[in-house]
């Protein structure tokens, strides 16, 4: 008996499952669709939040900078406007020519006349500037504005006249004409300054850090003590480890002292601190000229001018010394007319067939407009669309276009989950109902 019941059993056990109800069935088909709607839901916000390239935004280019020489500055202005829609996040592009450096900061915001930022703009070391769209332009129409910026010419001019620089912007090439000075042809070495002079300019495109040099004339007594001193201003502090004495008798085609010089015969004691460095030689004989070149550190970032004052002490008479370097700044500006708000129209009060009336109420700006039966004939399915100048003798209150921002795919996981669920516990019952009529 006990064999006959362990091979029942064990028939019972390796009986094929049965079909699923109908019920159980539609239970899962519920599930799946659940589930593919929440894949939909999510991926869907991630699509649409990618950023575009706007092409062709950048619409002028112009200089009125001269360039005197290799290293001279040359400052520019543009004009942009990109197309109504453009998103927060969409990015435009301008590439410098070859010839030109970026000089000066390289982030900027662009900003309208109240402060508020419509776009911010970087640029590479490559001479790609890079703008990129702000919250702005949301809310927004008729996007667009101004920038300028600083660059250093890169070239050394063989001659003077007009040259072309070509701007790439998008795909499409802006042809800025550039003035270049008749470069010098003969007798071009520098002459030795009368009076003591002092020079200075920036020494990197960042603008971090300046460069300084004293130009004295030559001596013309027996022998000469010479002292310098140099104070930094407001910002600024000295570089003591970048502190170069010069002295010699002639001066090469860039102004500086040239070789062989005289530095080791008349060596300079220097005495310097951040804020202040002094430099001496004693006994400098008849004809002999001194440079003095000197880098300070900007600490005060935040300034748009920086100072650097000294004194030339020559045979005891002493001459004062200042120069001042401006920060050069990339800035731009934008702005657009805000996006009407569509105000939605209430319609005139419908009778109904007790004579009492009714009044419409616009539906919910987040929500789609939800129908609702009237005991009226319906209104057609198709409704005629009036002109600016016409008022429709029943206007229809109606949603406001949006720009989509993927919240429509995030609408949709409420419902999906709801439906997971559902379908997800309808399932297990249906089971177990198979299972308990299967055990009988």
């Amino acid at each position: 008996m006990r064999n006959h019941i362990h091979h029942k059993n064990a028939a019972k056990n390796t009986e094929l499952p049965r079909a699923l109800p109908a019920a159980s069935l539609a239970a899962l088909l519920a599930a799946l669709l659940g589930a593919l709607l929440a894949a939909v839901g999510l991926f869907s916000p991630v699509q649409a939040a990618q950023a575009a390239v706007v092409p062709n935004a950048i619409t002028s280019v112009s200089t009125t900078s001269t360039v005197g020489d290799q290293w001279s500055q040359v400052d520019f202005t543009c004009r942009w406007a990109v197309p109504d829609g453009s998103q927060p996040g969409d990015t435009f592009t301008l590439q410098l020519p070859p010839q030109l450096r970026w000089f000066g900061p390289t982030d900027f915001d662009l900003k309208n006349p109240s402060g508020e930022t419509v776009a911010t703009a970087h640029a590479s070391d490559s001479g790609l500037v890079v703008f990129t769209l702000g919250s702005f332009v949301a809310s927004h129409q008729g996007i667009g504005g101004t920038c300028s910026f600083s660059t250093l010419y890169t070239e050394k001019p063989t001659s003077g006249g007009t040259t072309q620089l070509d701007f790439q912007v998008g795909s499409t090439v802006i042809r800025v004409p550039v003035t270049i000075d008749q470069p010098c042809q003969q007798d071009c070495v520098p002459k030795p300054p009368t009076t003591p002079e002092k020079g200075m300019w920036w020494s990197d495109t960042a603008q971090t850090e300046l460069k300084s040099v004293f130009h004295l004339p030559a001596t013309t007594l027996p022998t000469s003590d010479v002292t310098i001193t140099d104070t930094p201003g407001p910002g600024t502090q000295i570089d003591c480890s970048q502190i170069v004495p010069r002295v010699g008798t002639a001066l090469d085609q860039d102004g500086n002292i040239a070789t062989p010089s005289d530095e080791a015969a008349y060596p300079a004691v220097i005495a310097c601190t951040p804020s202040l460095l002094t430099v001496t030689w004693t006994g400098l004989p008849n004809g002999e000229l001194v440079q003095l070149f000197v880098v300070t550190k900007v600490t005060d970032g935040t300034l748009d001018t920086y100072t650097n004052s000294g004194h030339v002490t020559v045979a005891g008479k002493d001459t004062p010394v200042m120069v001042e370097v401006r920060r050069t700044s990339a800035t731009g500006t934008g702005n657009g007319s805000a996006v009407p708000s569509p105000t939605p129209s209430v319609a005139s009060p419908t009778p109904t067939r007790d004579g009492a009336t009714e009044q419409a109420t616009p539906p919910p700006t987040e929500t789609p407009p939800t129908e609702t039966p009237t005991t009226g004939t319906p209104a057609p399915s198709t409704a005629p669309v009036a002109s600016p100048s016409e008022t429709p003798a029943q206007p229809q209150p109606t949603a406001a276009p949006l720009a989509y921002t993927g919240a429509g795919g995030t609408a949709v996981i409420p419902l999906a989950v709801m439906l997971l669920a559902v379908g997800t516990v309808l399932a297990l019952l249906g089971m177990r109902r198979s299972a308990k009529r299967r055990a009988h």
